[in-house]
């Protein structure tokens, strides 16, 4: 039986209202903004945390996987990037992928981005 401390919890709880909250401003943005985003009326949302542990091993984090991202943050993993996205789940993001891969494109490369500021 596993005991869980009260910073483990946490840490935990605080990421996934981050990712909520990076959620729901996706959606607000698409909201505010009707015209612009036409197409993402009524379009499902999502979130996506990226936890680390050492050099590059990442792991992704969708809301169907919060206990998962619990275990992983209790187990040393630190979070390195919270992404929220509306999406029409229809449609590909290139022609040889599907939207369910979205979140994980759209978090590699964001985390690529961000790392190359660190080495400059």
């Amino acid at each position: 039986m596993a005991i869980q401390t009260d910073e483990e919890v946490s840490v935990a709880f605080t990421a996934i209202q981050v990712a909520e909250r990076c959620r729901l401003e996706a959606y607000a943005m698409v909201t505010n903004d009707s015209q612009r985003y036409s197409t993402l009326i009524g379009q499902p949302s999502g979130w996506c945390v990226v936890t680390e542990k050492g050099f590059w091993k990442m792991s992704f984090h969708g809301q169907h996987e919060q206990s998962l991202l619990r275990d992983r943050l209790q187990n040393g993993q630190k979070v390195i990037l919270t992404v929220g996205i509306v999406a029409d789940p229809r449609v590909s993001l290139m022609p040889d992928n599907h939207a369910a891969e979205k979140l994980a494109i759209v978090t590699a490369h964001a985390k690529m981005h961000a790392t190359s500021w660190i080495y400059l």
